[in-house]
């Protein structure tokens, strides 16, 4: 794919999310004007009557019948065209990687309003990825060719934890090397609620709102990577990893997910010690803490989500530095 063509998917997309918003309100986030209100009209009085009318029989509507939610992930790469080596290695200057998900069309026409976020959310995301690749990009540039041993790279890995009709949750996997010591890596995950397409916080999943019994079942379910199971804090190190959790809660800053069975929580490597010690996550089972998830965002039955996720690699795009600076340049998003 030429950069020429990324260009073009840029406008195509933002084109797409303009002729979203003209259509009609809606629920969610974006640029929707609100409905004009209407003066309430007087409902006409009937005469009396001697003989009462029969009350109204009240017909419950049919239970809506979801089919299971279908995603593609959407796998794209850029590449700096500009070229460096390493004895026999050959490399591009800088690369990046980055994934956007879509519903099928039956998907989209069970939920639209979590489709057009989406829409969003993917043009965020391919901005994000422009910007990344353009800094490390310009910045290879400026190596001197004794010290650019490598590619500048940033990639992302998209998985699907959850998709039924009351959440769909994502996380993305981040690894990150700029020609330094150690690579950088890092989590994120994303949920909405398909029914509005409402970008969720842990605040509205949780039913427990004392920030000090939370970050407890956190610490009570807390496994370090490296560490193990088996492996026994101190007590200052239990103090401190104790506190840094409850501000994490308090601040609303947890990168957490769900699953059809828990609920995940993610620590980057030196969040919570220091980056030798590894990356730290919590694994909470619902059946262990009853009452602790929202009734509504309990996990819904349906067929395991790995057999309803595709990957589509729609190829690599090759760009010289001043056409991906031009592009970053003419960017508008604003969260």
């Amino acid at each position: 794919m030429s950069c020429k063509k990324l260009v073009m998917m840029g406008i195509l997309a933002a084109a797409i999310l303009t002729a979203c918003t003209e259509e009609k309100p809606q629920q969610g986030r974006g640029p929707y004007a609100a409905e004009e209100e209407k003066e309430p009209t007087a409902a006409p009085v009937s005469a009396p009557t001697e003989i009462p009318a029969e009350p109204t029989v009240i017909v419950e509507p049919p239970e809506i019948v979801y089919e299971d939610m279908e995603i593609t992930i959407r796998d794209y790469r850029l590449e700096a065209e500009d070229r460096g080596k390493n004895g026999d290695y050959e490399f591009p200057y800088a690369y990046t990687v980055y994934q956007q998900l879509e519903l099928s069309d039956t998907s989209k026409d069970q939920w639209p309003d979590l489709a057009r976020e989406l829409d969003y959310e993917n043009q965020r995301i391919y901005e994000n990825a422009l910007t990344e690749f353009a800094d490390s990009y310009e910045w290879a540039t400026q190596m001197d060719d004794s010290i650019r041993l490598s590619e500048n790279c940033c990639e992302a890995d998209v998985y699907v934890l959850r998709a039924d009709e009351r959440m769909l949750c994502y996380c993305t996997n981040y690894y990150a090397m700029y020609n330094g010591p150690h690579p950088t890596m890092w989590s994120s995950c994303t949920c909405f609620d398909p029914q509005d397409g409402k970008k969720l916080e842990f605040s509205d999943v949780i039913t427990e709102s004392d920030p000090v019994k939370l970050s407890g079942i956190i610490w009570d379910n807390l496994i370090g990577e490296a560490l193990g199971e088996d492996y026994e804090f101190d007590d200052v190190q239990e103090k401190t990893i104790r506190e840094k959790i409850e501000s994490l809660v308090v601040n609303d800053e947890l990168v957490w997910g769900m699953d059809d069975k828990a609920l995940l929580i993610f620590f980057d490597s030196d969040m919570l010690m220091s980056y030798a010690y590894g990356p730290f996550s919590a694994t909470i089972n619902i059946e262990d803490y009853p009452g602790l998830v929202n009734e509504w965002y309990l996990p819904q039955e349906c067929s395991p989500v790995g057999a309803r996720v595709t990957k589509t690699d729609c190829g690599t795009t090759i760009c010289d530095l001043a056409e991906i600076l031009e592009l970053t340049g003419d960017l508008t998003w604003e969260e």
